[in-house]
C-alpha cells in the first residue's frame, strides 16, 4: 500500500512565497513602472530624441542626475520632472538664473489620473521664478471654442453639447456659400506651411480653434493647434496645463494657440532667462518625429540660451546645455526604494527568490532521511575528565575511594577467586612484594576514608594513587 504524503504547513508558506516572487517579475502589483519621461527613455514620452538632437546641434550637451544645478552657468532644461523642486531647491534655481543661468521648464501632467477622482491636479507654482501653471479643464476648452465660433465673422456656427463635443449647424441654412469659404479650409498639420485665408473670413473648425473638447483616452490632455514666431509651421501637441503669465515681469510670448491662449513665454530674471512651456509633449520622442515640433523645440532651447550680447555669435560660443535628471531620480536614491525601481526591480525579486529557496531548503530538507552508517563514541579520557570534574564539584572524595576499593575487589576475585581478599593484608603484601605494616595501615585508612562523609580532594587523590600502585603490583606490573 502506497503511503500518503502530507504537505506540511511550513512547505505551503514557503511555496506560496516563492510563487508570489515569480509572479511579481511578470506583473508588478503595486502599480505602474514609474516615469518614462527622462532623457534615457525610448518610449513615446521619453526625451532621448531631444537629447540626441541637441547633441548634434550644440557643442556641449550633458545630463545632470546628481546635483540640482550644474557647476557652472548653463542652460538648464527641466522638462516633465517626476517631482517639482521644494522651497530650498527653488531658491537654488532662482540664484542660478539670477546670476546668469537659463531655465527651460515644462510641467508633467501626463501621468496624473485625477479624472477618476473628479478633482483637478494641483497647480504648479514656483513663485520665485514667476512660474504658475493651472489645470486646463474641459469647461475652459468648450468655452474657448464657443467664444471663437461666436466672434469670428463669416464662420460656420458651432454649438457645444453638454458632453463637451462640438457640432456645426447645417450650412444649407446660410446664404453665404461662395468660393471664399471653400478656399479658406483648414491648413494641414503635416508640417507644411499653412495656406493664407482670404481677408475678412476666419473659418472655425476643430483644427484651428486651438483645442478640441475630446480628451485623449489615456488622459494625455487635449489637442492644441498653435503657431509661433520662431517657426513657420503649425504645431500640434497635447496639453493639460494652462500657463499663467507673471504680472510683475516683462514677458515675451513665443507660442500661441489659435484661440489666443499663450502656450509658451519667456522673461528676463536678473542676468538669466526663464522660458516656460505649458506642455512637455513638445519635447517628447513623439514630437521629434515631426519637423515642426522638432524645429520648435530646438528654437526654444536657442531662445532660452541666447543673450543680447550673443546675437551675432555662433553656436560654439553658446553656454552648455544641461538636461536635468535630478528630479527624476533623487527621491529614489534617498532610501532603499531604488531596489524596487523599474531598473533594479527584476534583479531584486530574483535575489529574494534565491533567498526564499535557500531558507526553505535549510528549514526542511528535501528527500528521504539520511542513514547514518557510523556513530561517534566518546573517548575514555574525555569520560574520565568529565567524571573527575563532577567529583571535584561534589567535594566528596570518600565515594571515589569506596568505588575504587570495589573495583579492586572485583579484579582480585576475577584473578584469584576466593584465595585473596582485601581483608588479608599479609597475603596481599606477599603478593605485591610490599611491607606488611604499610599495606595494613594504608588499607585500614582507605576503609575509613570510604566511610567518611566529607573527605578533602587532596587526601582522596593521595589514597587513589597508592591504591593504583598496589593494583599494578598485584597484577605483576613492577616499576623499573
Amino acid at each position: 500500500m502506497k503511503k500518503k504524503r502530507r504537505l506540511l504547513q511550513s512547505d505551503t508558506f514557503w511555496g506560496l512565497a516563492a510563487a508570489l516572487l515569480v509572479l511579481l517579475q511578470f506583473w508588478w502589483l503595486p502599480g505602474e513602472d514609474g516615469s518614462a519621461a527622462d532623457s534615457y527613455s525610448t518610449t513615446v514620452d521619453g526625451k532621448l530624441g531631444l537629447y540626441r538632437t541637441l547633441s548634434q546641434l550644440f557643442p556641449d550637451v550633458t545630463r545632470e542626475a546628481v546635483k540640482v544645478l550644474p557647476a557652472q552657468s548653463a542652460t538648464l532644461i527641466l522638462v516633465a520632472p517626476d517631482r517639482y523642486p521644494n522651497e530650498k531647491e527653488q531658491q537654488q534655481i532662482y540664484e542660478f538664473v539670477y546670476n546668469g543661468g537659463d531655465l527651460l521648464f515644462a510641467p508633467n501632467w501626463l501621468s496624473y489620473e485625477w479624472t477618476a477622482l473628479n478633482e483637478p491636479p494641483p497647480e504648479v507654482l514656483l513663485p520665485s521664478l514667476g512660474i504658475h501653471l493651472k489645470y486646463r479643464s474641459n469647461i475652459t476648452l468648450a468655452a474657448a471654442i464657443a467664444a471663437v465660433a461666436t466672434t469670428a465673422p463669416g464662420a460656420t456656427p458651432v454649438t457645444t453639447t453638454p458632453d463637451g463635443a462640438t457640432t456645426a449647424e447645417d450650412p444649407s441654412s446660410s446664404t453665404t456659400t461662395d468660393s471664399q469659404n471653400t478656399a479658406s479650409s483648414t491648413p494641414e498639420t503635416d508640417g507644411s506651411p499653412p495656406t493664407n485665408p482670404t481677408a475678412g473670413s476666419t473659418p472655425v473648425t476643430t483644427a484651428n480653434t486651438g483645442v478640441t473638447a475630446t480628451e485623449d483616452k489615456k488622459d494625455r490632455g487635449v489637442a492644441v493647434h498653435a503657431t509661433s514666431s520662431l517657426v513657420t509651421e503649425y504645431v500640434d501637441f497635447q496639453s493639460t496645463a494652462e500657463l499663467q503669465l507673471p504680472s510683475n515681469l516683462t514677458t515675451e510670448t513665443l507660442l500661441t494657440s489659435a484661440d489666443g491662449t499663450v502656450e509658451a513665454a519667456t522673461w528676463q530674471l536678473g542676468s538669466g532667462r526663464v522660458l516656460v512651456c505649458s506642455s512637455a509633449d513638445l519635447f517628447s520622442n513623439r514630437a521629434m518625429l515631426f519637423k515642426g515640433s522638432r524645429r520648435l523645440a530646438v528654437r526654444f532651447v536657442e531662445r532660452c540660451s541666447a543673450k543680447e550680447e550673443d546675437e551675432y555669435s555662433t553656436n560654439n560660443n553658446r553656454p552648455a546645455i544641461v538636461i536635468s535628471e535630478y528630479f527624476n531620480a533623487s527621491d529614489s536614491f534617498q532610501n532603499t526604494g531604488i531596489l524596487f525601481s523599474p531598473t533594479l526591480r527584476i534583479g531584486t525579486l530574483q535575489l529574494l527568490l534565491v533567498a526564499i529557496l535557500g531558507i526553505w531548503m535549510a528549514f526542511h530538507r528535501f528527500g528521504p532521511a539520511l542513514y547514518v552508517t557510523n556513530s561517534q563514541r566518546r573517548s575514555l579520557t574525555e569520560s574520565a575528565q568529565a567524571v573527575g570534574n563532577l567529583q571535584y564539584r561534589l567535594s566528596d572524595g570518600g565515594t571515589v575511594v569506596r568505588s575504587y576499593l570495589d573495583y579492586m575487589t572485583s579484579r582480585l576475585r576475577r584473578r584469584y577467586g576466593s584465595l585473596l581478599r582485601l581483608d588479608q593484608p599479609e597475603q596481599i603484601a606477599n603478593r605485591a612484594g610490599m611491607d606488611v605494616e604499610e599495606v595494613r595501615a594504608q588499607l585500614h585508612e582507605a576503609h575509613l576514608m570510604a566511610e567518611s562523609g566529607q573527605l578533602p580532594s587532596a587526601k582522596a587523590a593521595a589514597m587513589l594513587r597508592w591504591l593504583a600502585r598496589l593494583q599494578q603490583r598485584l597484577e605483576g606490573i613492577r616499576e623499573s
